[in-house]
């Protein structure tokens, strides 16, 4: 039994199992949060939008998280009723969404598996399965530690950028 955790250690230059996937828990969870601050961010700009009551300013509320991106980016388009208060956070928003809404989706609904690599660092393989069309659509997400890293980073400033336009806009619609 030591050999094998020996050589288990070893082939982990030093961690254990549990604190490999201990630290990619950690990491995913970070992720998660950076979502749920925007997704707190987007629902809160829709019900400020919502609360006016001026005619021909109606937004829509639906409860998905991919509904109220939907909503909010109906609402603040170019030619919908908050398209000049909401230009800057339209592309923001357009923005964020290419850069992550697919890899929110892997992260919360894929099914993840660690190796470690030679080096001591972990690397995640996430798969997916959705159905698109009446077809499944199946998906790969291959990510080394340092690639993961990198993504949290950008996941935060992204998010931060949109929660503070978005936060902005709030501003700008809501009675004084």
């Amino acid at each position: 039994m030591d050999v094998l955790a020996s050589n288990s250690t070893l082939l982990t230059h030093g961690k254990s199992w549990d604190e490999i996937f201990a630290e990619v828990n950690a990491w995913r969870g970070a992720c998660m949060h950076h979502f749920s601050t925007v997704e707190m961010s987007v629902t809160e700009t829709l019900l400020a939008l919502g609360a006016v009551k001026e005619t021909g300013k109606k937004v829509r509320l639906r409860h998905l998280i991919g509904q109220k991106f939907e909503d909010l980016a109906a609402a603040i388009e170019p030619e919908a009723p908050f398209g000049g208060a909401g230009r800057v956070a339209h592309v923001e928003l357009m923005q964020y969404r290419a850069s992550h809404e697919a890899f929110r989706a892997m992260l919360c609904h894929g099914v993840a598996k660690v190796s470690v690599d030679h080096s001591g660092q972990w690397i995640l393989l996430i798969r997916s399965l959705a159905i698109r069309a009446r077809q499944a659509e199946r998906n790969m997400l291959v990510m080394e530690q340092s690639e993961a890293a990198a993504t949290l980073t950008k996941l935060k400033r992204d998010g931060q950028n949109l929660a503070s336009v978005l936060g902005q806009l709030r501003k700008k619609v809501s009675p004084a």
